[in-house]
């Protein structure tokens, strides 16, 4: 659990949303729906404007769970997390996509493994930048990157792969019918006999 910078003993309950500096309840002042340090939020009250947008410090809150504040450079899709969801949950500790599995059961699996891709896709940058520590917003992009190209490789593969299977199921049924096979044809004729 993190500590509040300024009393080292109590636990942090979130992040300043300007200076990212973690805060106790006693150090926080809530704004709309974002937590301000009492010390952001006197020095914006004596200059008299308040930004519209969270200053940019550099400060990197990643790893830290809700904790962590989000960048907005990040937000958007992940197509990592929707490409290859469990693996790929697995390699960013977002242990819920873990869930997708579900979609080796039948009907219900299947509904929640398809809710579950899209859920990554949307919310699978967030909860990669919560849940690992990353050295910096290109890092975290350029590791997520990648997961996106392994994503596109499998899928890519596995297209391959059925039309491969079809190509040859296709032909097996050519081969048949020209030797005269039918489907009617029963299995012991087709075994040749020495």
């Amino acid at each position: 659990m993190m500590k509040c910078s300024v009393h080292l003993d109590r636990d942090a309950t979130g992040a300043c949303f300007s200076c990212g500096r973690f805060v106790c309840p006693e150090c926080k002042t809530s704004i709309g729906n974002q937590i301000y340090c009492n010390s952001c939020v006197e020095t914006r009250l004596k200059t008299g404007s308040w930004p519209a947008k969270p200053v940019a410090t550099g400060f990197n809150t990643s790893g830290t769970g809700s904790l962590a504040n989000v960048p907005s450079e990040i937000k958007g899709w992940n197509w990592g997390g929707f490409l290859l969801t469990w693996i790929w949950g697995i390699g960013n500790n977002v242990w819920i996509s873990l869930l997708a599995l579900l979609s080796i059961l039948p009907y219900v699996g299947w509904i929640a493994g398809l809710t579950m891709r899209i859920i990554l896709g949307i919310k699978g940058n967030e909860w990669a930048w919560r849940s690992k520590k990353w050295d910096s917003i290109d890092h975290f992009k350029q590791v997520q990157r990648r997961w996106m190209w392994w994503g596109v490789i499998g899928l890519a593969a596995y297209v391959i792969l059925i039309i491969a299977v079809i190509v040859l199921l296709f032909s097996l049924f050519m081969i048949a019918s020209s030797l005269g096979i039918d489907k009617n044809t029963p299995w012991d004729e087709l075994i040749p006999r020495f």
